[in-house]
């Protein structure tokens, strides 16, 4: 058979991905000094922010933002704040002095989650909060993710087995998230997962919701499975996020 000259297509070749890292520290020199990294790969795509650890005891949302340092995005970039509240984190507490009026070695902590945008001049807990907006900002992010979890299921009154938003913008993308979550990785034994219009005042995800042009997002998992399991549902809800964009 001839070949006639230019009529014959290859395909292009695919791209390989190469993914660039950078991090700097917010809060730097304090007790609360945190690393946030970015992620960038050589294929156009979305910017998405994940957040892990504002609350310190919500232990698989900020184990899983760990590992995304680690995880083999295919485009787009990734700013990542593993342990937003470091301290917390340590203590594996919602904040730093629950359970004694915020109070823990002398200082007087709060609910990082209820605390933005914070304020550059004001408590620990609003520095913070505030320090966290400007890199978000600065980062201009399309997606923006909060990885948290719940005491117990929305089925029992908590936010467990449920994906938060906030805005109309997200509401569908939410929603499609929910029923991929359930046909692919629940079974008949689990929880299903469902959306929640229920980002409360000061949390990150109401005001990202006003302030970003992005579609804005918390995943709570339920505190009342194994470590193990939850990791697994964190882990599937980013994926799932990941092959929709």
């Amino acid at each position: 058979m001839v070949v006639l000259a230019g009529c014959h297509k290859t395909e292009p070749e695919p791209t390989e991905v190469e993914i660039t890292r950078s991090q700097i520290s917010i809060m730097e020199g304090t007790l609360y000094e945190t690393t946030v990294y970015t992620l960038t790969t050589n294929v156009d795509g979305p910017r998405v922010v994940f957040v892990g650890g504002l609350h310190g005891d919500e232990i698989a949302g900020w184990n899983v933002a760990l590992d995304l340092l680690d995880y083999s995005f295919t485009k787009g970039s990734y700013l990542i704040i593993p342990q937003a509240s470091i301290l917390a984190c340590q203590l594996e507490k919602r904040y730093p002095g629950q359970g004694n009026n915020g109070l823990y070695e002398g200082v007087t902590y709060s609910d990082l989650n209820r605390t933005f945008p914070g304020s550059a001049t004001g408590n620990p807990t609003e520095r913070i909060a505030h320090a966290i907006i400007e890199v978000v900002t600065a980062f201009d992010p399309d997606i923006i993710v909060d990885l948290h979890e719940s005491r117990d299921s929305y089925t029992g009154g908590y936010l467990g087995d449920s994906i938060i938003y906030c805005n109309v913008k997200t509401a569908l993308f939410a929603l499609e998230m929910t029923e991929r979550m359930n046909e692919l990785y629940i079974t008949a034994f689990d929880t299903p997962f469902h959306v929640e219009n229920s980002a409360p005042a000061g949390s990150f995800n109401n005001y990202c919701s006003q302030t970003f042009d992005a579609l804005v997002m918390t995943f709570e998992t339920n505190r009342k499975l194994v470590l193990s399991q939850r990791l697994d549902q964190q882990l599937a809800l980013i994926e799932i996020l990941l092959s929709k964009i």
